[in-house]
């Protein structure tokens, strides 16, 4: 992850940019997909997925709440639901 102070000459704003490159965890969740058991049987607790350290600090941002907390996981487990973030969760829905 890298982040990058940039400051603006003219009225010293300052803004933090956060970046992070996520293809080694998509790969990771991708390849996990085929090798680990599904939600069934022994298997009561079970590996999910991995979410990018940028992607939880943008939904802290869009929640309000503090990673670890009752509301953010709430939050998480709802944009995990979408379709746009299922490269996140290994074995399906949640």
């Amino acid at each position: 992850m890298k982040t990058k102070l940039v400051t603006n000459k003219e009225n010293g704003d300052v803004w933090i940019n956060t970046s992070q490159d996520v293809e080694p965890i998509l790969k990771r969740n991708h390849e996990l997909s085929s090798v680990l058991p599904n939600h069934s049987g022994d298997y009561r607790w079970r590996y999910v997925g991995e979410i990018p350290l940028v992607i939880c600090q943008q939904w802290q941002k869009e929640c309000g709440a503090a990673m670890g907390t009752a509301e953010f996981m709430a939050y998480a487990k709802k944009k995990l639901k979408d379709p746009d973030y299922k490269k996140l969760l290994v074995k399906g829905g949640l």
